[in-house]
Order: structure tokens, then C-alpha cells, then sequence
């Protein structure tokens, strides 16, 4: 099953097989929009393990989270010990 295609990428825009989204989460076979508010994400300590659990279930392989136009959101250490720890994907 391949990704859905990311076809733009602008200031609080993505645009992702058709759908347009402020954020987003993106899988093989998928996407949805990512509220920040389900898990209380902030852009410090930014990213929380919670945020990637449900894309890590689909069995992605290789997790590429984004940082934002200016790189203000932050992934927080807890994350790339997580993934690492599980063995299912390398976090560098």
C-alpha cells in the first residue's frame, strides 16, 4: 500500500491527496486532521509519544514528523526513545 500524495505544502496548508489540512497525520493507505488538542500537543515540549502511536499501529516503517515552517514544534525526547526502545522504527 503506498502514501497518499503530498502535493502542496504552504504556511498552514497541506494538501494531501485532495484533502487540504492545517495538520495533518499521513500513512500508508491514509490521512486525517491532526488537532494538537487531543493529546494537550504544544510546540514545547512539542510532539508527545500519544501523537505518533496511531500512525506506529498502521506498521509504517520509516515516521517522518515535521517540524513546521520555522521548526517551532519540538519532538520531545520521550518520542524517539519510544520508537527506538520498540524496535519497530529507528528515530534519529
Amino acid at each position: 500500500m503506498s502514501s497518499p500524495e503530498i502535493s502542496k505544502i504552504s504556511w498552514g496548508s497541506m494538501k494531501v491527496s485532495g484533502q487540504v489540512y492545517k495538520d495533518c497525520k499521513v500513512w500508508p493507505g491514509g490521512s486525517r486532521t491532526w488537532d494538537w488538542r487531543e493529546t494537550g500537543t504544544n510546540h514545547h515540549p512539542g510532539v508527545q509519544p500519544a501523537d505518533v502511536e496511531e500512525v506506529l499501529k498502521k506498521g509504517v516503517r520509516t515516521l517522518v514528523i515535521g517540524r513546521g515552517m520555522n521548526e517551532a514544534l519540538q519532538v520531545s525526547l520521550s518520542v524517539i526513545t519510544n520508537m527506538n526502545s520498540r524496535g519497530q522504527c529507528r528515530a534519529v
